[in-house]
């Protein structure tokens, strides 16, 4: 990373512990070559090449060319790349390693090996502040800190810096200059942006949403209403939405903390429209917007409105998921106030991670995540680079199928659920039916599927008459939790009754 960008860095971000991260492709295909990557964090939060230690590799199955070891002052922004390894054998492996002399150790994100992977799996922030938001200017950096971190030192696959209109509308130059830095930083294969605002709206007016364009020259919105400067303009989304088309660029909109209790959206509201909202953040490091209650309340507390993600899904929206961070300190990817424990690393516990957007595409191309993330091929996560699959017979998560009379569906579904979460332990996969918890199953460790069966008759649990998809319909998706309180959110799948 630059050094003039880390050294402006470490006086804005405190941490207690020295920590490393391994980072490695979380599908690869047999025979494959790869580069694991090292990041070590000084207390400040920043990688740094000051860390005098040795670290030991341990063997790990079905990888080759692993050195025995490697010392961690090994480059001078803290930033290693280990090349010239190689995929050898299908199967599920992390790469694990500990400091000389201590009985400490830290893993890799976990790894799937496969002869012929059907996608990849690419990890990234979608929600990123910068000093251009105009707000906690005191913690947030510049908008190329925002893809420098995100890049080189987190090892996400892609950001958008997703600045507050009313901060970028303050200088002229700041829009430019982040459709000049989207297209900088977008290189196919390495590291994928996209460009990005976010559009606050008051509460009946559709709430907080973000926008993304697919290209890297589209405007931003902003209209002649006299509270546009406020954090909460009486503007309907409708108006944002007329504008965006207006420009003839591709674009997508994502709605964020829903069920905020000062700025909620209420989905019994006509505010929604299925093709310009593909997915919805469920997560940041601001609370869940999932359900009422969770074990992550919003910051602000939770509105008694329909206006959470259950709610969304019983009236008839249909979101792919995501998490991101909503991060106000321009780090993505970072750990957010992680718990210490003795020399050289972090173990996260508690509610206190940020969130990071897991995507399934083919390869690493704008164009490819822009078609995932369109399509609902996505999950998001608390923190951790878990993976996992949700399907129910040939459909992944994200899609939908019309049932009809005849169909074996209509009395029996199997779903099944299987991940690779490393060294996690006690997980556990709740099945949502409906927005309503229906089945609670523990997974085993050793990453087989888990099958859920539902018998009960489409026919009887159908939801019908909802207000944005009235013929009668059944979805289902998946909460994975485990010991540390990480948790993943699968997108639904959808039954649609002929």
């Amino acid at each position: 990373m630059n050094g003039n960008l880390l050294d402006a860095a470490r006086r804005s971000v405190e941490f207690t512990e020295w920590y490393v991260q391994l980072t490695a492709p979380s599908v690869l295909a047999v025979g494959e070559p790869f580069c694991l990557r090292i990041t070590v964090f000084a207390p400040d939060g920043m990688p740094s090449g000051n860390l005098n230690r040795v670290l030991q590799f341990v063997d790990a199955p079905g990888i080759e060319g692993l050195p025995d070891r490697i010392r961690l002052d090994a480059a001078s922004d803290g930033c290693i790349t280990l090349e010239g390894l190689h995929a050898a054998a299908p199967g599920n492996t992390i790469v694990t390693a500990s400091p000389e002399e201590s009985s400490l150790s830290t893993s890799s994100n976990p790894i799937r090996i496969e002869e012929e992977p059907a996608y990849r799996v690419f990890w990234g922030d979608l929600h990123v502040h910068t000093t251009y938001s105009n707000c906690g200017a005191w913690r947030s950096k510049d908008p190329e800190f925002c893809y420098a971190y995100a890049r080189d030192a987190s090892c996400l696959d892609f950001a958008a810096a997703a600045d507050h209109l009313r901060g970028i509308r303050a200088e002229p130059e700041r829009w430019p200059g982040l459709q000049a830095l989207a297209r900088e930083y977008n290189v196919p294969g390495r590291f994928a942006t996209l460009l990005a605002f976010e559009s606050s709206h008051q509460t009946g007016f559709g709430g907080d949403i973000n926008a993304y364009f697919l290209d890297d020259d589209a405007p931003y919105f902003w209209s002649d209403h006299e509270g546009m400067q406020s954090p909460t303009p009486a503007v309907p989304l409708r108006v944002l939405w007329d504008f965006l088309d207006s420009t003839g660029k591709t674009y997508c909109t994502a709605p964020h903390h829903t069920g905020r209790a000062n700025k909620y959206r209420d989905f019994s509201d006509p505010a929604y429209d299925a093709g310009r909202e593909a997915f919805f953040e469920i997560y940041s490091g601001w609370g869940s917007s999932e359900r009422r209650n969770t074990m992550f309340p919003l910051y602000g507390g939770n509105s008694t409105k329909p206006s959470f993600f259950e709610d969304a899904l019983l009236n008839g929206c249909r979101y792919g998921v995501i998490c991101s961070s909503d991060d106000h300190t321009t780090t993505p990817g970072g750990q957010t106030m992680p718990p210490a424990v003795p020399f050289g690393f972090k173990r996260l516990a508690g509610p206190v991670h940020r969130g990071l957007a897991a995507v399934m595409a083919p390869e690493l191309t704008r164009e490819a995540l822009w078609d995932a993330l369109t399509h609902r091929r996505s999950y998001g996560t608390t923190y951790a680079r878990t993976l996992l699959d949700f399907t129910l017979n040939d459909m992944r998560m994200g899609m939908e199928t019309t049932v009809s009379a005849g169909d074996e569906l209509r009395h029996e579904r199997n779903l099944r659920v299987q991940i690779h979460a490393g060294n996690a332990r006690n997980i556990r996969a709740t099945l949502v039916r409906n927005g309503k918890d229906l089945l609670v199953e523990k997974l085993p460790a050793n990453n087989r599927p888990v099958a859920f069966v539902d018998r009960d008759p489409l026919d009887e649990i159908a939801i019908r008459d909802a207000v944005h998809h009235p013929a009668p319909f059944v979805c289902y998706y998946v909460r994975v939790e485990d010991q540390f309180s990480q948790t993943q959110w699968s997108s639904p799948i959808w039954l649609d009754m002929a």
